[in-house]
């Protein structure tokens, strides 16, 4: 009897979580078969199957029409000088926290424990003031900003966690044999905490990757445009080619998806290496 009722649970929680997986799955795969259809076939049956899979004219369109190429080095380029800004700031700022004796420490904490509950739109229209005024409105520097300030919080937060399950006889070892800050940090703090480190990186490049707010206020110029935010523009000016938004979104989904299955043992890792000293 007891069997049964552990088969009936397993049973349903197996429907529920299949339940969930249809529904992630199922934006990317009518992504992937509607970018192999024409205009008039989706018009005639927008949930239909592509009538072959060897239609490309949507993603040729894509590079014809959109300068992807470029785009896609621009976000890379953006992505890449945040996430360097965002980690040379958080990863000192998280040891200070996590290993270091000052006064205030607590209330810094929790001042980024606070701040991470603030929606980040609220500050679109003070950022863009600022922007303004330091003349960088429709320059790639506001995004870069932007994009490493925003993380700041989550990622001092998180890692100050991590940071707090690194052994202090290693530390203290290491300054005993007359290791500097600076050695400290990078051979004995960043490697140990390099899955953690990899795991807020990932989550960041794919929030930097996705976001389509801050690229869209203060890039005006479509030379100087993320991927996604230029793709953003397509519905205004294809309205009605369905076929060929789905063909660019699903471009700019695909790298954020690929992140997450190439890299997942790291997340595993960095989820769990703070949870267990």
């Amino acid at each position: 009897m007891r069997k049964a009722i552990m088969s009936i649970k397993r049973a349903g929680l197996v429907s529920i979580l299949a339940l969930f997986a249809a529904a992630a799955l199922y934006p990317m795969l009518f992504m992937i078969l509607t970018s192999f259809r024409t205009s008039v076939e989706y018009l005639r049956n927008p949930l239909g199957w592509p009538q072959t899979f060897t239609y490309f004219d949507n993603i040729v369109a894509m590079f014809n029409n959109f300068d992807v190429v470029h785009l896609l080095l621009n976000t890379i380029g953006y992505i890449a000088l945040a996430a360097t800004i965002s980690l040379s700031v958080s990863i000192p700022a998280a040891f200070a926290l996590a290993k270091l004796r000052f006064p205030l420490r607590f209330f810094f904490l929790m001042l980024m424990v606070a701040s991470m509950v603030i929606p980040g739109i609220t500050f679109i229209l003070p950022d863009y003031l600022l922007m303004t005024n330091l003349g960088l409105v429709d320059n790639f520097w506001s995004v870069v900003l932007l994009w490493a300030a925003t993380s700041l919080p989550g990622s001092i937060f998180l890692l100050t966690t991590l940071m707090r399950g690194l052994p202090n006889e290693i530390l203290d070892a290491t300054k005993v044999d007359g290791a500097n800050y600076f050695h400290l940090m990078t051979k004995v703090v960043i490697p140990i905490s390099a899955p953690g480190i990899v795991t807020i990186t990932i989550f960041n490049v794919t929030g930097w990757w996705n976001d389509l707010l801050i690229p869209l206020v203060f890039l005006q110029t479509d030379a100087n445009k993320t991927l996604t935010a230029a793709i953003a523009t397509i519905a205004g000016r294809y309205g009605t080619d369905f076929p060929l938004l789905m063909s660019g979104l699903l471009m700019a989904s695909l790298p954020p998806v690929l992140i997450y299955i190439f890299l997942q043992s790291y997340i595993r890792k960095g989820m769990v290496i703070g949870a267990v000293k």
